[in-house]
């Protein structure tokens, strides 16, 4: 890169400053070493700045100096990254959304395009991830719960593409950076010591960070190993409605099952990272990285549910906006009952990586392989129904959804006795993720008119993602014809106060949702734990055949790329050509069992065992060529114009191409279900940008960049309606199935617009995106998710204000969206997200050089997250997550 208008004073500053965060980009690094020779000669002093500044400017200067459309987020000092989760601080960049289901950053959506359309990457790498949620299915999209941010140097997000880039994102690509032994001074410690309170759970946790980085003395080798952990106690309650019912011969629908859940959960997570450099000379370097992180996610959910589908022609005091039913009265017999969910979840994810690089007079080359695994889900569930043991003249209820929903019950929510057994089942959900990949890169200089450097490269991947599903039943039938152990429970602990199953009470959310379900009972998870896996407890296990699958993916990439360079520009251009075999694996079975396979033979009775069951496996393949193109114009003093066009590919979920089909809960009368299309095709785009920077200060920026996006082929749903097998009522129902197919294309186009100023120890940064995105399908009646675009915000902005001197630094952060569509549920709804806006502060004081005092509040302003059915007047959730507090130590030597 050879920018010629850069003022000289301005650039010097510059380089100071990449030096001090010591930048990776080769092109970069041979600018700073030429200019700092002359700024020596010119006896230009070059002044380290720290903490919030120095990151903003070098966040300033990678995308500055960047070959593509590219904005980054850096921690320049060890360990002080400004959030303490990475889609969080991803947030804060121009065109990128959060999504925060518990409270916490989890999956980030970029210039409208939804988690699964983005890719993650540590270091150039994919990173295995498996979720921990049983109601999560395999997907693209990265759980950034998994790391946590101290790990992390620096951010990249690569909102257009380059040839040597991995394909595999609509939306943008984010390079997670990892610092290296060699960069740091021997002997480098860094310690966090910080406890966080959370006003929903009441609770404070650890948290320790710790990092030390050696070399020797002749800087050619060095070791760098840092461990994290991080316990957090999550709290999530509120207000939730699972589906609506079709609309009645007069077009009207109700909600089906309004519970009031309170989700806890225990997040303990330990994160291990070494980093071993080795550099015998100036030209050649070898990296090993090391990661194993770790996180417990043991979690229960309590939930009152009434269940207005099962009393509809009971409805009186009924009130509508219009065709949805939202409040209503059911006098006697309602239909309503008290859940516990018990679950044992973790998720773990490895990785090892080789990285290589070799530089001659002639040519470089690069090269990287490794291996990364995954594993995680639930890995036991047990759910206990209780139900009213009153008069049903005593058991009517009544729900109002509108402002602040209200439900009240004619049984006393906190009184145990008045609540029997009902039924309890459970199950477990596995997950696997598992990639062995390799690559080698060239890079060779050229003279051939404007281009400076040919490089070249080939990169495999050996994919490999699976899941398992099991159902327990311990209402199930020995071979010896004993009595199931489900009734010796309910003879023995017949109400839900005879077996110590209660902690008491709870509150529920009060200034989300009224009604006396606001007070109700509090399970003890261990004497639920005792009762369904303790000594003496027998349950049946059941393969669910339809739920089990495995893909494989063998994808091998290869890409040819110039770069040039002229007076007053620079580009690159090139093209990537990716061939991708995909194996998709699943049981063909009969349906005599209705899709169960009892485990066990000689012990239960084995009526669900299939008589034919095959393990069956269809193969394809495709091949795409994504041609790109990136110039940078130097158009004016201190201004520069980009333009960039590519076309890029996102491939299908993976539990959307597996040839599976999956069911919900059966009762009620509207059960629904999801199903696999092995044969969906990847989603195609032709993107293209055009920004202008205008650098006006050594920390300040205006830019403003209009995006457009081409896409060939949405990802759309159709539905089918197939009938299941009801074990509790012993009869087949009839289930409407959703199934993803290849729809139409779109458009999507917007427009980001960056501001960023210091103001002496002051300064401000801001953004905002518009995003308009379009599908070519239209809206069809009973066609689920036709004619709407996943994960698009239509207005997206955020601001950060700071202050900073030589002792102590502060800044507020708000971060802003409107509503976006999420997605077909597992209920069967169109899922949206209603407008988000969350407030955020950080602050540190300098005790001295070496110690820091840290000070962190999440969510001020208690925001909840709100989720509807197509509209707002089809409530979905309302949750509360609370606001979190940390106080911290830094140590640095």
């Amino acid at each position: 890169m050879r920018p010629s208008n850069f003022k000289k004073t301005v650039l010097a500053t510059n380089i100071a400053l990449l030096l001090g965060t010591a930048m990776s980009m080769s092109a970069v690094a041979a600018d700073a070493e030429t200019a700092g020779s002359a700024a020596d000669d010119e006896n230009i002093e070059k002044i380290e700045v720290r903490g919030i500044r120095a990151s903003r400017k070098a966040d300033i200067n990678n995308k500055r100096f960047a070959n593509a459309v590219v904005d980054t987020i850096t921690a320049e000092d060890i360990g002080k990254f400004p959030d303490k989760n990475v889609a969080e601080s991803l947030s804060r960049i121009t065109g990128v959304g959060v999504s925060r289901e518990f409270g916490e950053g989890e999956k980030i959506t970029i210039r409208g395009s939804g988690p699964t359309k983005n890719r993650t990457l540590l270091n150039g790498q994919n990173v295995a991830t498996a979720d921990w949620f049983i109601l999560d299915n395999p997907s693209r999209g990265f759980n950034f719960t998994l790391l946590p941010s101290s790990l992390v140097k620096t951010l990249e997000v690569y909102k257009s593409s380059t040839a040597d880039m991995d394909e595999g994102s609509i939306g943008g690509s984010v390079v997670m950076r990892t610092r290296k032994p060699l960069e740091l001074d021997a002997n480098s410690i860094n310690l966090n010591l910080q406890g966080q309170y959370s006003d929903t759970s009441g609770e404070t946790d650890p948290q320790i960070d710790a990092l030390y980085s050696w070399k020797n003395e002749s800087e050619t080798f060095g070791v760098l190993v840092s461990a994290t952990k991080q316990d957090r106690s999550v709290q999530r309650e509120g207000l939730e409605v699972l589906g609506w019912t079709p609309a009645d011969e007069n077009g009207m629908s109700a909600p089906k099952d309004i519970g009031n859940p309170i989700f806890k959960q225990d997040r303990e997570r330990q994160t291990l990272f070494a980093s071993l450099q080795y550099a015998p000379t100036d030209s050649l370097d070898f990296t090993l990285n090391v990661l194993d992180s770790q996180m417990d996610a043991n979690n229960i959910n309590s939930n009152l549910l009434i269940r207005p589908q099962n009393n509809l022609d009971s409805l009186t005091d009924t009130a509508a906006n219009g065709s949805n039913i939202y409040k209503g009265t059911v006098a006697s017999g309602g239909s309503y009952e008290w859940d516990f969910i018990n679950r044992e979840s973790s998720t773990e994810t490895s990785s090892i990586d080789l990285e290589i690089n070799y530089a001659a007079d002639s040519f470089s080359v690069h090269a990287q392989l490794g291996k990364t695994e995954a594993e995680g889900g639930t890995y036991n569930e047990t759910s206990w129904s209780f139900v009213p043991n009153v008069d049903p003249a005593n058991s009517g209820y009544s729900f109002d959804l509108s402002g602040k929903p209200s439900v009240n019950i004619g049984v006393d929510p906190t009184d145990g006795s008045k609540w029997s057994q009902n039924w309890t089942w459970g199950g477990n959900k596995p997950t696997t993720d598992e990639e062995t990949y390799g690559q080698i890169d060239f890079e060779i200089p050229v003279e051939f008119g404007a281009f400076s450097s040919i490089e070249t490269g080939l990169k495999y991947r050996d994919h490999d993602r699976t899941q398992g599903r099991q159902a327990y039943s311990w209402h199930w039938q020995k071979a010896d014809g004993s009595t199931p152990y489900m009734w010796d429970i309910f003879e023995q602990c017949p109400t839900l106060d005879t077996c110590g199953q209660t902690n008491g009470t709870q509150s529920v959310a009060g200034n989300v949702v009224d009604g006396n379900v606001v007070e109700q009972l509090e399970g003890d998870r261990d004497a639920f734990m005792n009762l369904g896996f303790g000594e003496g407890a027998e349950y049946a296990v059941h393969n669910n055949l339809a739920e089990i699958w495995e893909l494989n993916e063998k994808i091998l990439g290869g890409y040819i790329k110039g770069n040039f360079d002229g007076e007053g520009f620079r580009g690159n251009l090139g093209v990537r050509i990716v061939q991708t075999k995909q194996t998709a694996s699943s049981y063909n079975f009969s349906g005599d069992s209705w899709g169960l396979e009892t485990v066990g033979s000689g012990e239960w009775e084995t009526y669900l065992t299939p008589a034919y069951k095959e393990w069956v496996t269809e193969k394809r393949d495709y091949t795409e060529i994504l041609p790109s193109f990136n110039i940078a114009f130097d158009v004016a003093d201190e201004q520069i114009v980009r333009f960039a066009a590519a076309r890029v590919m996102a491939r299908p979920n993976y539990s959307d191409l597996a040839p599976i089909v999956s069911i919900g809960d059966l009762n009620g009368e509207f059960p629904v279900g999801t199903a696999g299309n092995p044969n969906l095709d990847p989603e195609i785009a032709d993107q293209f940008d055009i920004s202008w920077e205008w650098y006006f200060g050594d920390a300040s920026i205006l830019s403003a960049t209009y995006f457009f996006k081409d896409i060939k082929s949405y990802r759309t749903t159709g539905t089918y309606v197939d009938q299941f097998y009801h074990e509790q009522e012993d009869e087949m129902v009839d289930v409407t199935i959703s199934r993803p197919e290849n729809g139409l294309g779109g458009t999507t186009d917007g427009i980001e617009l960056g501001y960023q100023q210091e103001f002496g120890d002051f300064g401000i940064a801001a953004n905002y995106t518009y995003t308009n995105a379009e599908s070519d399908q239209d809206r069809v009646d009973g066609q689920l998710g036709s004619g709407l675009v996943e994960g698009v915000s239509e207005h997206m902005a955020n601001t950060q204000v700071y202050y900073e001197n030589d002792t102590f630094g502060a800044r507020f952060m708000y971060n802003y969206r409107t509503d976006w569509y999420k997605g077909v549920s597992w209920t069967g709804a169109e899922l949206y997200n209603d407008d988000y806006g969350q407030l955020d502060f950080s602050s540190s004081y300098n005790i001295t050089e070496n110690f820091k005092l840290t000070f962190e509040a999440v969510n001020l302003t208690d925001e909840q997250v709100m989720e509807y059915d197509q509209t707002e007047n089809r409530l979905m959730s309302v949750y509360q997550n609370g606001r979190r507090y940390v106080l911290g130590l830094n140590m640095n030597f």
